[in-house]
């Protein structure tokens, strides 16, 4: 996954991971990581959920999302 530059668009990322901000942008507030899981209608058991909060962080890493001290994540 690329690190977000100025005018790149989430067309650059796989299609999971856009989908993974989309739910993060439709969310009413931040979200944590099985919100996410359950929106992607997998399993909430933590070998489902912990993959999950992998791909957000790396969204956050990245700048394509922002991580809140208390681990949630908003859209940037």
């Amino acid at each position: 996954m690329p690190d977000r530059a100025e005018g790149m668009g989430p067309e650059a990322l796989t299609s999971e991971y856009r989908r993974i901000m989309e739910i993060v942008a439709g969310a009413d507030g931040p979200v944590m990581a099985k919100d996410v899981a359950k929106a992607l209608e997998r399993e909430l058991t933590p070998g489902k959920v912990e993959p999950v909060r992998g791909q957000l962080r790396k969204l956050a890493d990245r700048g394509w999302i922002s991580r809140t001290g208390a681990g949630r994540y908003l859209p940037r």
